[in-house]
């Protein structure tokens, strides 16, 4: 498979002056005794290409737990083929900002990566973050200027960035911020609105609250400015690997969370958070618990995932989980409950969950706190990967089932949505279109 391409840098324009002027000089020497220049006119130097600045990025995961990533110029209509793409050891990405893609490093190295699309159409690593501890992922681009990331080997501190140089310009003392239990933290996503920030926090080994808690601190600043949380709202994953960048704030400019909820023995169903327009604490009064409405009878598995908030709107689009299968409750009572579950048992409920098609893409209304099944995309698992792409109004939501591998077409307008093109040579992980920011 092809590589990550390395960066041919074309001289500078200062160069090609400093060229321009040794030619005239040497021209200069070479004039006939009445002094005319007998020479052509200097030729123009070479144009430097630019990198894509607008197409699509597709990526999917092949049998042996790669990734294939691979940009088209335009939409695909019928069927994208991905068996060409790149293979890369993972392929993340959490943000889109000036037509890079920003994630942890795709070879599997320590640090972060700027992909870019160059003139040929060719993936391509533009600049590194170095960080100490390989498996360091949270980062999020706030601009041109500012960005953030988190290094787990230095719990306490946060870097800020600038995402069109890739340099480090500063850090963010987080020390003082508060972690239940008192132990060391990690960040598992950033929110950025304006010059707030808020860190979803979780134990640095992975330990889950039993409360979601939020570091605030200022980039106008770089510092901790304090957090606020949910008492017993459910454990701080708010979501596994997938690309969450700046969908999550509406036209008023209030920030939704979505936590994970907590259905270890308090059957707390996952909730979207609000943090208010000019707040920066979690509104106790908005619970909107997704799954619950859909079919409150579903106490098992009440869980929603992948929310992407609607650009200046109050809508928002998700994954509701609007049952539990059978046979999953079937191997926990088997074993006497959750606790008792051997890793054999949890791997068979793992796979139950993301191959039983239990799940709806549904439009919230983030106001009123409904929710609606889009008709015209079929039922996913729960756990189902692959995330909401925007091109031109329409959104492109996937469908990643045992039995199809697709993108669907919905109009927010019409309500109407209908399949737009299969995907085959890798199952389904997930899409950016490039010329949008975050």
């Amino acid at each position: 498979m092809k590589a990550i391409t390395t960066a041919i840098q074309l001289p500078n324009r200062h160069f090609y002056g400093l060229i321009l002027l040794l030619l005239s000089m040497a021209a200069c020497s070479s004039n006939d005794d009445n002094g005319t220049d007998p020479t052509d006119d200097d030729p123009d130097p070479p144009v430097e290409l630019e990198n894509k600045n607008s197409g699509f990025v597709f990526v999917g995961l092949t049998s042996s737990d790669t990734y294939l990533a691979k940009y088209v110029e335009e939409l695909p209509t019928g069927t994208l083929d991905l068996s060409d793409g790149t293979d890369y050891t993972n392929f993340y990405p959490t943000e889109i900002y000036d037509n890079a893609l920003f994630m942890k490093r795709p070879d599997g190295a320590s640090g972060f990566s700027k992909i870019v699309v160059n003139p040929d159409g060719e993936l391509e690593e533009e600049g590194i973050l170095a960080t100490i501890e390989e498996s360091s992922f949270a980062l999020a681009v706030r601009d041109s200027e500012i960005g953030i990331f988190h290094d787990r080997a230095t719990p306490n501190t946060i870097s800020v960035f600038n995402p069109t140089t890739m340099e480090v310009t500063g850090t963010i003392d987080m020390s003082e911020a508060y972690v239940p239990g008192d132990i060391p933290q990690r960040y598992q996503e950033f929110y950025i609105r304006g010059d707030d920030a808020f860190g979803i926090v979780r134990g640095s080994q992975g330990e889950d609250f039993n409360t979601i808690v939020m570091h605030h601190f200022s980039l106008a600043s770089n510092s901790y400015v304090g957090h606020t949380e949910r008492q017993g709202n459910g454990v701080s994953p708010i979501d596994f690997f997938e690309y969450v960048g700046g969908h999550v704030t509406d036209g008023q400019n209030n920030l939704y969370i979505l936590d994970a909820g907590n259905t270890e023995g308090q059957g707390v169903p996952a909730r979207i958070n609000k943090i208010p327009a000019g707040s920066t604490e979690v509104d106790p009064d908005y619970t909107f618990e997704p799954a619950a409405i859909l079919n409150p009878e579903n106490v098992f598995l009440p869980m929603t995932y992948h929310l992407y908030v609607l650009e200046n709107s109050t809508k928002a689009i998700a994954v509701v989980n609007t049952e539990t299968p059978q046979e999953a409750i079937d191997i926990v009572l088997e074993a006497g409950g959750l606790q008792n579950l051997s890793e054999d048992q949890i791997n068979q409920i793992f796979y139950i969950l993301y191959t039983t098609q239990s799940a709806r893409w549904c439009e919230l209304d983030l106001v009123a706190e409904t929710v609606a099944p889009i008709e015209g995309i079929p039922d996913v698992g729960v756990f189902a990967i692959g995330n909401i792409f925007e091109s031109e109004g329409s959104f492109y939501i996937p469908v990643n089932t045992p039995t199809e591998q697709a993108y669907y077409q919905w109009d927010p307008e019409t309500g109407a949505a209908s399949k737009a093109f299969d995907v085959t040579g890798a199952n389904i992980s997930s899409a950016f279109n490039i010329a949008t920011n975050n």
